[in-house]
């Protein structure tokens, strides 16, 4: 009853990266050192959810363990071919295809880990300027970066693993089922730096 996907089970996952050195001018003229010396970088990352279980709060089963898993009936019908709403955090969960077991102590057909949460999509991007200083050394670099990371702002939700419990042990409906509370990934930030090689 308990057979299910694991809980690291994300079953696409890709990513791509690339960089790009800057051809820079071949004339030695007044903008030859700010036109030259550019690199242009970027991880793209997209994968599939991680799956989570829809469940029933208490014990109704009786299972006396510290992770009690008391799973819901899964209705299949019009509107239920998935039973997530992709893209809504406030109810990311289709409540209304899933019934309270009866009787209580009949444990549900959802399975675990039978949901899959929101994917992933992130892009960070990197600018970086070198700045060679013959006179020093041949290889003295003076390297300006700049790097935005989440460059896009994308929200990547987590799953609603906090709101997963669809029904109380009476059978009660939980008004807070599939309300997304965290997100897998920070909002864009910046940094910025100076990296001396030589």
């Amino acid at each position: 009853a308990n057979r299910g996907l694991s809980d690291f089970d994300i079953r696409h996952n890709a990513v791509f990266n690339a960089i790009w050195q800057v051809p820079g001018p071949r004339d030695e003229s007044g903008v030859h050192w700010f036109a030259s010396g550019w690199q242009i970088g970027g991880i793209y990352q997209v994968s599939s959810g991680m799956p989570f279980t829809p469940k029933i709060g208490g014990d109704p089963l009786g299972l006396e363990t510290s992770y009690p898993f008391d799973f819901p009936d899964r209705i299949f019908g019009e509107g239920c071919q998935s039973a997530v709403n992709s893209g809504n955090p406030v109810k990311y969960i289709k409540t209304q295809c899933f019934s309270f077991p009866t009787p209580v102590t009949r444990m549900g057909n959802a399975g675990r880990n039978s949901l899959i949460g929101p994917g992933l999509s992130n892009f960070d991007f990197s600018l970086f300027k070198n700045n060679y200083i013959r006179r020093i050394s041949e290889n003295f670099n003076i390297q300006f970066r700049a790097e935005f990371f989440n460059a896009l702002n994308h929200p990547n939700f987590l799953p609603p693993v906090d709101n997963n419990t669809l029904f109380g042990a009476n059978g009660a409906a939980v008004t807070t089922a599939g309300l997304i509370t965290g997100t897998s990934t920070s909002s864009r930030q910046l940094q910025f730096g100076l990296k001396i090689a030589w």
